[in-house]
C-alpha cells in the first residue's frame, strides 16, 4: 500500500510540476491578436510534450482539453454569429494535442472535424485527423462516413468518397451508405447524396449542440434539394431553365420558396444551379 501511495504521490508532484512549467514556457504562444488578446486559449503543453507526460491520465487529459475547447466556443459563439478566424488554431492545436494524448477519443474527431470543414475550409487538416483516427480504430465506422463525406461534398473526388462510404457500410453492416455511393458513382446529385450522409452523422452524433448544426445544414440542403427538383421538373416541361425561383412558383411547380435557415436567400445561377447567398454559413 505504502509503495503504491507513494508511486501516486511522485506522478502527482511530475503531473503538477509539468502543468506549472509549460504554464511559463506556453504562456507567449497562446495570445490572441487584436482586442481578443485577454481572451486566451490554454493548453499547457505542446503536443509531443503532452505525449510522455500524461502517464496514466491521458483519457482524463482528453476530456479536459476537449471540454475546454468546447466552453471556448461556446463563449465565442455567444459574441460571433460564425467562428471567428483567430479560432481555428486553438482547434487545431486541442486536436494535436488530444490526438497524441488519447488517440482514441472520438469527440474530439468530430468536433474538429465539423469546424475545420464547414467554418475554415481546411478540409485536408480534418481529413488527416479522421486518418489518424481510423489509425486507431478501425472499427469506427463514422470515420469512414466523415471521410467520405468530405471527399465528396468539400473536395468533389466523388470516387473516393464513394470508397469512403462503402467502407462504412461494411464496417458498420448499414447498407444504406452502399447504397449511396452506388448513387454517388452512377450520376446522382450532390445534394441528395449530402442530404444522405448527414442524416446518418445526426443519428450517431451524441453532442446535441453539434446535433442541432448538422440539423440546420440538413434544413439547408433539403431546402435546396427541394429546388432543385423544381428546377428540373421545369426544364423538362418548358424546355428552358427558369431564370428565377418566382418562374417556378408562378408555374405551379412549388408553393413556397424554401427559407434559408442560415439567413441568406435561395437563387437560381446562370447555369441552373441552386445556390444560397449565406454559403451555408450564419450571415452577419
Amino acid at each position: 500500500m505504502k509503495s503504491k501511495g507513494g508511486r501516486l504521490l511522485i506522478v502527482l508532484i511530475l503531473v503538477l510540476l509539468m502543468i506549472g512549467v509549460n504554464y511559463f514556457f506556453d504562456k507567449p504562444q497562446v495570445r490572441l491578436k487584436g482586442r481578443e488578446e485577454a481572451e486566451r486559449f490554454r493548453l499547457y503543453a505542446n503536443p509531443s510534450f503532452e505525449k510522455w507526460s500524461g502517464f496514466e491520465f491521458t483519457f482524463l487529459k482528453a476530456f479536459y482539453y476537449t471540454l475546454g475547447l468546447r466552453v471556448y466556443m461556446g463563449k465565442l459563439s455567444e459574441e460571433y454569429l460564425a467562428p471567428p478566424p483567430f479560432a481555428k488554431d486553438p482547434i487545431v492545436r486541442t486536436a494535436e494535442v488530444v490526438t497524441r494524448l488519447c488517440p482514441y477519443y472520438y469527440d474530439i474527431y468530430y468536433i474538429a472535424n465539423g469546424y475545420l470543414t464547414w467554418d475554415y475550409g481546411d478540409v485536408e487538416t480534418a481529413n488527416r485527423l479522421l486518418e489518424k483516427g481510423l489509425e486507431y480504430t478501425p472499427e469506427r465506422w463514422i470515420y469512414y462516413l466523415y471521410l467520405g463525406f468530405n471527399h465528396f461534398y468539400f473536395l468533389k473526388d466523388y470516387e473516393k468518397g464513394a470508397m469512403y462510404l462503402v467502407e462504412a457500410s461494411e464496417v458498420s453492416g448499414k447498407p444504406q451508405y452502399a447504397h449511396l455511393a452506388s448513387k454517388l458513382l452512377y450520376a446522382s446529385g450532390r445534394t441528395e447524396v449530402a442530404i444522405g450522409i448527414l442524416k446518418g452523422m445526426i443519428e450517431n452524433t451524441r453532442d446535441e449542440g453539434w446535433k442541432r448544426g448538422l440539423e440546420t445544414r440538413l434544413k439547408a440542403l433539403e431546402g435546396i434539394y427541394e429546388l432543385e427538383k423544381a428546377v428540373e421538373v421545369f426544364r423538362e416541361r418548358f424546355g428552358t431553365l427558369p431564370q428565377n425561383l418566382e418562374e417556378l412558383k408562378n408555374a405551379g411547380i412549388i408553393k413556397g420558396i424554401p427559407e434559408d435557415p442560415y439567413g441568406g436567400e435561395f437563387y437560381i445561377d446562370e447555369e441552373g444551379n441552386v445556390r444560397t447567398t449565406s454559403n451555408l454559413t450564419y450571415m452577419d
